[in-house]
């Protein structure tokens, strides 16, 4: 007996002797009408559509709900006819193209499937989420791109390697990354044969920052590798080493000795003040992952006249690490007016000059330490016979390294002040001068130590009053962040 439908569409088969064959054929028309050239509205929507068009064509998502469509399972092609819901049989093979995505699917015996093409060849122009041009004949506008390697289970070898060629050693074969579509990193065979990187703040000057030599392996920096910063401390706190920090070179100096005061008296020998000792220096160099904690700086003041400098520490984790001490004070006149020692340090230090009744007050110190700062000079003294002595100079800061001007003994006046260095690069300052003697009145001032770590000079002896000493420079710790 033959069968009552087609063995693939399901279409109704007319009858021998049926009546109103009509009925029959428009049932198998309308199926048709759903299956050739097949597009349908969607396939997420969910929510079954209280007015749709006639002829309009869903297939049903998981959770599909309304009155018709909860009855049906997710896949099931449906066609709203002249008010209501009719079920379209869809048999494996059938194409349709849902027209909110764009794309073509296919039916499979477990479902609707996108149809994707085994191969694309020889394409002019592919454009992702973009429009491709004759520039770029491959445009894509995503925000994540993914690319993974063919397992050795799904017949790869778990590699992934990406091929770039160029066709000539003066062409380019770079990677060019943009900011707002401005250059500012390019990194490849630029024009040449050498892999580098080449570097631009505005799209328009463009820097190299590194250079392979495939001849030899090595890598060539043309503004340096490092990374580096130097700080200044001038007060007690803790430094905390950035994270990009792999080595610090720290120099630490002592504070300086103060000047001391001048002698006085209306008659006799009369010593001044002798120059405060410089603070010690002192340098090291860890390797940051060495430390157990932040760095805890301990800054050493200036001393006052007549008083010694103070010391400048660094520690970490309750250990010290480095220390400079300060330097001492110069003597006063009325202990005979010597020249304050050298604060002790790892590098030493530079002592004050002594007074003199028969000659000018010495020099402070510089050649000792010829990094570190200078000593005080001696203040000027007074002999029986009522001469004033000119005061010693102070000793450069530095000598060796970047001076920094020492003061000069005051000739009939007060010593003058000692001078920073003149670079960053330096801290040691120079020695304050001594203070002239008075053949009158009070003696001469000694002047202030200079920079850091300076000692002050001593001050000049005097009939009614001996000079101030100068006060010393407070110390201070550089450290050099290198990373």
């Amino acid at each position: 007996m033959p069968a009552p439908n087609s063995a693939r569409l399901d279409l109704p088969y007319l009858a021998a002797g049926q009546l109103q064959k009509h009925v029959t054929v428009n049932e198998a028309l309308t199926r048709l009408d759903a299956l050739a050239q097949m597009a349908v509205i969607s396939r997420s929507v969910a929510v079954e559509p209280d007015d749709p068009g006639d002829g309009d064509l869903y297939i049903l998502p998981p959770g599909a709900t309304g009155p018709a469509w909860s009855a049906w399972s997710t896949g099931a092609l449906v066609r709203a006819e002249l008010g209501g819901w009719t079920l379209v049989p869809t048999p494996p093979g059938v194409l349709a193209f849902v027209l909110d995505v764009g794309d073509l699917v296919v039916r499979l015996a477990d479902g609707w499937t996108r149809v994707s093409p085994p191969e694309l060849q020889n394409l002019a122009r592919l454009g992702l989420n973009t429009t491709a041009d004759a520039t770029n004949p491959f445009a894509a506008r995503v925000n994540k791109a993914l690319w993974t390697a063919l397992p050795v289970a799904a017949g790869g070898d778990g590699d992934l390697r990406f091929t770039f060629n160029k066709e000539g050693a003066g062409d380019v074969l770079s990677l060019l990354f943009q900011s707002g579509f401005g250059g500012r990193a390019e990194f490849g065979l630029i024009g040449e044969e050498a892999l580098s990187l080449k570097v631009s703040d505005d799209g328009a000057v463009w820097r190299e920052a590194l250079r392979t030599e495939a001849e030899t392996g090595r890598i060539w920096f043309a503004r340096g590798a490092l990374r580096a910063e130097t700080i200044r401390a001038q007060s007690s706190g803790d430094y905390v080493p950035p994270d990009w920090a792999r080595l610090l070179t720290v120099v630490a100096l002592g504070g300086g000795g103060g000047g001391g005061t001048g002698g006085s008296g209306p008659d006799g020998v009369r010593p001044g003040g002798g120059g405060g000792g410089a603070g010690g220096l002192s340098t090291a160099m860890w390797r940051v992952e060495d430390l157990a904690g932040p760095l805890a700086l301990t800054i050493g003041q200036g001393g006052a006249a007549g008083s010694a400098g103070g010391t400048t520490s660094v520690t970490a984790g309750g250990i010290v690490l480095l220390t400079a001490r300060g330097g001492a004070a110069g003597i006063d006149g009325t202990g005979g007016g010597a020249g304050g020692a050298a604060g002790a340090g790892v590098n030493g230090g530079n002592a004050g000059g002594a007074t003199s009744a028969t000659a000018a007050g010495e020099p402070g110190e510089s050649a000792p330490c010829p990094a570190g700062p200078g000593g005080g000079g001696g203040g000027g003294g007074l002999d029986a016979g009522g001469t004033a002595r000119a005061g010693g100079d102070g000793g450069p800061g530095g000598w060796l390294t970047c001076p920094a001007p020492a003061g000069a003994g005051g000739a009939g006046a007060a010593g003058a002040a000692g001078a920073a260095p003149p670079s960053t690069v330096s801290a040691s300052g120079g020695g304050g001068g001594g203070g002239a003697a008075a053949g009158s009145g009070p003696g001469h001032a000694g002047g202030a130590g200079g920079g850091h770590g300076a000692g002050g000079g001593g001050g000049g002896a005097g009939v009614t009053a001996g000079g101030s000493g100068g006060a010393g420079a407070a110390g201070v710790v550089l450290i050099l962040v290198q990373g």
